[in-house]
């Protein structure tokens, strides 16, 4: 318990301190809350002033997941309409079955080049064809990005790309342990499951919400409509791990419903809710995703990780860059879109921990993803923010008003 405090202590000054440096000098905030994590890692202060890695910390682990589902709600709250991610949703799905089937045609490759077989090359293959969706998000939100079109789109994106991800993982786990007739049916099952969580998503949002708003205005207790939204936001998140997708695509879904309702996005609803998802949850999850962040683990995949970083970046860039083309976006935002999707962070991080203790994966891809993630995280809010610099001042040369 002391050694979390501390953190939450050290965490929240050090990512608010380094963030606002990195934004005087027009970088991305979210890179100030990874510095600080990083600064508090295993390498540099951690051992001094924790008993154990920060991010191995048990309360922090918690904390850290909380803010990930804070994130996503935030998005989908405040930044994001139902209405304009289904206007840019066909487009998302059109590019997703571009670069979905290259990534993972790209790690099944790798793996098997290295002679994996084909349970852990299949792994391979999906760890690379998942998309880091907090970090992404922050990052267009930081850059104020995120509601145009190519941010709606690897947002949409970075959802499909992580529910077939972590259901196809699924699959593989249950195939691996199982006969093919009983996997089939575990499918099936994961198919109907989510299917009921979104039908009743809808049902949530016709028949639920508005009588729950009502009863908030007929509490006298403090805070009533911040504490039921929340617990909107814990539910939804609850139900979307039940039925095999990740608990942020839960918060993402609660966000965009509870913002249909206008009695819960009245003005200073929204800035409690700000303050309590940006002053401290949110940098709470980026500062332990930091402190995870390990580049010496590379060494312990050798060349097999060094292939794998490097893949993954290629083949979510030019598979991002390819689908945003056939799509029917110019050049310039297609490159774009390929820069967005090449962060891989939380999902990641929990697909491959859940494959390492099923068995179906070896310490040396174990430390290639997780290689992964360290690079990608670090690597695309910088490339992201001077993709879209360029596409910006193209858009504004007269040459380039017609291109773009």
């Amino acid at each position: 318990m002391l050694d979390t405090i501390l953190a939450i202590s050290l965490l929240l000054f050090l990512s608010k301190l380094i963030g606002d440096l990195f934004d005087r000098i027009k970088q991305p905030a979210i890179l100030g809350e990874l510095a600080a994590g990083i600064l508090l890692g295993v390498h540099l202060l951690g051992p001094f002033l924790f008993s154990q890695p920060l991010h191995k910390i048990e309360y922090m682990q918690v904390l850290c997941e909380i803010g990930a589902m804070f994130l996503l709600f935030m998005a989908g709250y405040s930044q994001v309409t139902i209405d304009k991610l289904l206007q840019f949703g066909g487009r998302s799905i059109a590019i997703s079955c571009v670069e979905v089937p290259l990534c993972f045609a790209a790690g099944f490759g790798i793996g098997y080049l290295f002679d994996y077989g084909i349970i852990a090359s299949l792994f391979a293959g999906l760890a690379l064809s998942t998309t880091g969706i907090g970090m992404t998000v922050r990052t267009l939100m930081d850059l104020n990005r995120l509601q145009t079109d190519y941010g709606m789109n690897i947002l949409g994106i970075a959802i499909l790309d992580d529910t077939f991800a972590l259901f196809f993982l699924s699959f593989l786990i249950a195939f691996a342990h199982s006969q093919g007739e009983i996997s089939l049916y575990i499918m099936g099952i994961s198919i109907l499951k989510i299917g009921l969580f979104l039908g009743g998503a809808i049902l949530f949002d016709r028949l639920v919400l508005f009588p729950i708003a009502s009863l908030a205005d007929y509490m006298n207790v403090a805070e009533a409509k911040v504490g039921l939204i929340l617990s909107t936001l814990f539910v939804f998140s609850y139900v979307a791990d039940r039925v095999g997708l990740h608990f942020i695509i839960g918060s993402f879904v609660a966000g965009i419903i509870i913002a249909r309702h206008s009695d819960f996005t009245q003005k200073e609803i929204k800035h409690k809710l700000s303050g309590i998802a940006y002053g401290l949850f949110v940098p709470i999850f980026f500062g332990v995703l930091g402190a995870q962040i390990d580049f010496g683990i590379l060494k312990n995949g050798g060349l097999f990780a060094a292939a794998f970083v490097l893949t993954a970046i290629l083949a979510k860039f030019l598979g991002g860059t390819l689908g945003g083309k056939i799509a029917g976006y110019p050049l310039m935002k297609a490159l774009v879109l390929g820069t967005g999707l090449t962060c891989r962070a939380g999902v990641g991080l929990v697909m491959v921990s859940l494959a390492l203790s099923a068995g179906l994966i070896d310490e040396k891809i174990f430390a290639a993803v997780v290689g992964m993630v360290a690079v990608t995280v670090v690597f695309t809010p910088l490339a992201l923010k001077y993709a879209i610099q360029i596409l910006e001042k193209k858009k504004q040369s007269p040459a380039g008003q017609n291109h773009l």
